[in-house]
């Protein structure tokens, strides 16, 4: 058996610290904006309306939909540091695509809808941490690394609008920088903030962040993202195996019902 070292565990909860600030950053990525997006969606487009402005909310969650399994299937044959760079970087890009949206001179609710559908598919990367802090937990640790995951994630969602409260003392107006064309406003800001969150999530990424697995018992394994390691007993292989469908059903349809109510109060 694999012993695992206090340089190795510390490396590893390194790792799972960084999937937490990735999944708040991922929250805080739908929620900074709720509070702004129809005043600003009316400035920028007059004939958006009401409806639209659903498909705009909505564009987020369809977004991370189609991404989540992408990335699932890619972390599930490739370093995870991938998919979770990739797509922290579209995030960043579709931030900055959300300050620019008020510069094409027609359909720029499109441009809208785009971006913000954009950051919701650069946030499928909750797939990867949520997978990544199964696998690198052990029995015992599990239930409440997850427990923070989802907490992290909960604090996004909140500090979101507190954040968007906070930039709104810059105003309608703000500063424009006419070098590159970029309006600092009460509706640019926030999104601008959360490119900046991104960008120093990556580093992090790249700095900080490393492949690792361990079993039940806390046993170092091999995993096919990372190679270094000692591999898992033939029981733990078995056990993984056997998976109650009926209870991941049932858990995904809770959950499914947890974020459609949210997301209509929120709306």
């Amino acid at each position: 058996d694999v012993v695992e070292t206090q340089e190795h565990y510390k490396s590893r909860w390194r790792s799972i610290w960084i999937m937490y600030l990735t999944m708040f950053l991922s929250s805080v990525g739908f929620s900074i904006v709720i509070m702004s997006v129809w005043p600003y969606l009316q400035k920028i487009d007059p004939t958006a309306d009401a409806s639209f402005l659903g498909w705009i909310i909505a564009s987020y969650s369809i977004g991370q939909m189609v991404a989540s399994p992408l990335f699932g299937v890619w972390s599930n044959y490739r370093p995870r540091r991938e998919p979770l760079i990739v797509s922290t970087a579209i995030s960043v890009a579709a931030n900055c695509l959300y300050a620019y949206v008020h510069v094409p001179h027609s359909h720029n609710k499109y441009y809208m809808l785009t971006a913000r559908a954009l950051v919701g598919f650069g946030a499928g990367n909750v797939a990867v941490v949520r997978s990544y802090i199964a696998g690198a937990t052990s029995l015992t640790e599990r239930t409440s690394a997850m427990a923070n995951t989802s907490a992290c994630q909960a604090v996004g969602f909140i500090l979101g609008p507190v954040f968007q409260t906070c930039f709104a003392l810059i105003g309608e107006e703000g500063v424009t920088w006419k070098l590159v064309d970029l309006q600092l406003n009460m509706y640019t800001a926030p999104v601008l903030f959360g490119a900046f969150l991104g960008v120093i999530n990556i580093i992090l990424i790249f700095a900080i962040f490393r492949e690792h697995r361990v079993d039940d018992m806390g046993r170092p394994c091999k995993s096919i993202n990372f190679e270094g390691e000692g591999t898992c007993g033939v029981t733990d292989q078995d056990a993984e195996g056997n998976v109650d469908l009926v209870a991941v059903v049932a858990i995904n349809l809770l959950f499914f019902v947890i974020l459609f109510v949210f997301a209509v109060f929120e709306t």
